[in-house]
């Protein structure tokens, strides 16, 4: 049965990046557990982002103005009714009817499987930049700038989402969440399914009935604790039936709650102990990832200043040995000779200035791009100065990882009882 789903969240100044390569299932959010990635596009790229489109999330983080936002998420269900090809020609146009050929975006296609019944739960990430690209070149720094109104060379693109008060996005959210239903319904008619979505409530339609909740975990921004825990959960399975399976592992995830030796508890408590270590696992996860960014970007300053200033000091030796030789221009002999000192004293010096320059721009945008740049000596510089936050951070790695190995165990005992149920009827057939 088509479902309908759509929600529409902002990212902020530092989370773009990480959030691409989230959807994209790249960098530290490579597949895992044969999950499967349906399709990913990206478009209306601008020209110095076009062969390698992460990097203007990089970008987007590195030059956006602090309070700023860097992208708009749309994530919506798709049906499983539809095939894969059926699935992504819905989300091209789609992106195509909402985003035109003004908003650099990226999305993806991810089909997880329910835990329970085992089928597909298809559902797409489309991320964009509000950012309004007009025809004109702008170097990446220049791109995420205020907009001028008066002179728009020199400034950055225009915001598309700026003006506009509480209720006129709320009136736009649910225009939009119609249009997307009524492209969707489209689809499921065009290739013969009977079934139909509905943009609204349940309670505008007219049906007594208590919506199902959608699995998440309240105040939860990590999406890799997402991909973990709550994707495989997120159409069929309530958060009851997974919370049963935690009780078992908390005594050995807190070494002080062993120790006091507590009565047993009740099944509410249980919960209250589970979302307890759960929000408090998501909050010490994005602490850290937030101060990762920020010392990363100081460490990344830093050396490209610490490399200019070098070059810096080389010109103007260079330029002094200049000024120097030019005091002493002979007027017959050793002219040839003073003149191809001179020349190689010039062309050293524009080679130092390119070198320069070359750091101050691509140089540097390359190092943002790169995740491996630093990484080590933030790690070790926050191990150093953070020793509390450093510990905490471990211990809600360790946590989350129980949380998956908990995942496979349940899956495991999910199969061994479909099975044996199998066999029970497969017996009383024979009988």
């Amino acid at each position: 049965m088509a479902s309908y789903h759509l929600s529409v969240k902002v990212g902020a100044k530092g989370k773009a990046a990480a959030h691409a390569e989230y959807i994209e299932r790249e960098g530290e959010y490579k597949l895992k557990n044969k999950e499967k990635l349906e399709a990913v596009e990206h478009g209306n790229m601008p020209e110095w982002a076009q062969d390698n489109p992460n990097i203007f999330w990089q970008c987007a983080d590195e030059f956006e103005r602090k309070n700023g936002s860097t992208y708009r998420e749309i994530e919506i269900a798709l049906p499983r009714e539809l095939t894969p090809q059926q699935r992504k020609e819905l989300v091209q146009t789609f992106v195509e009817q909402e985003l035109g050929e003004q908003h650099a975006y990226t999305w993806a296609i991810h089909t997880p499987k329910a835990s329970i019944e085992g089928g597909e739960q298809p559902h797409a990430h489309i991320m964009y930049s509000e950012r309004l690209q007009d025809g004109i070149e702008r170097s990446p720094d220049q791109f995420f700038k205020r907009y001028n109104s008066k002179k728009p060379e020199r400034g950055g693109c225009q915001k598309s989402n700026t003006a506009k008060t509480a209720e006129q996005r709320k009136t736009e959210l649910v225009e939009l969440r119609e249009r997307f239903a009524d492209l969707q319904n489209a689809y499921l008619e065009e290739y013969g399914h009977a079934d139909r979505v509905d943009h609204r409530s349940l309670a505008d339609q007219g049906i007594e009935r208590t919506p199902e909740k959608h699995l998440g975990w309240k105040g939860s921004q990590n999406q890799e604790f997402k991909d973990l825990v709550l994707e495989y959960r997120e159409a069929t399975q309530t958060f009851q039936t997974h919370i049963n399976y935690l009780p078992k592992h908390l005594a050995n995830l807190d070494q002080e709650q062993q120790q006091e030796k507590p009565k047993p508890l009740t099944d509410e408590q249980k919960r209250e102990i589970v979302n307890q270590k759960i929000e408090e696992a998501n909050t010490t996860t994005s602490e850290y990832k937030a101060l990762f960014e920020k010392y990363r970007t100081q460490y990344i300053e830093n050396t490209t200043k610490s490399e200019l200033k070098e070059y810096q000091k080389q010109g103007a030796d260079i330029r002094t040995r200049i000024e120097e030789l030019d005091k002493n221009k002979p007027m017959f002999f050793g002219k040839k000779d003073w003149e191809e000192k001179r020349e190689n004293l010039v062309r050293e010096y524009r080679e130092i200035h390119h070198l320069h320059d070359h750091t101050k721009t691509e140089k540097k945008t390359q190092r943002l791009y790169d995740q491996r740049f630093g990484r080590e000596a933030v790690i070790n510089h926050i191990e150093k100065n953070h020793p509390e936050l450093n510990q905490k951070y471990a211990k809600s790695q360790e946590f989350l990882k129980a949380l998956e190995q908990l995942r496979q165990q349940q899956k495991q005992q999910e199969r061994a009882q479909q099975k044996e149920k199998s066999k029970g009827e497969d017996f009383e057939i024979d009988m």
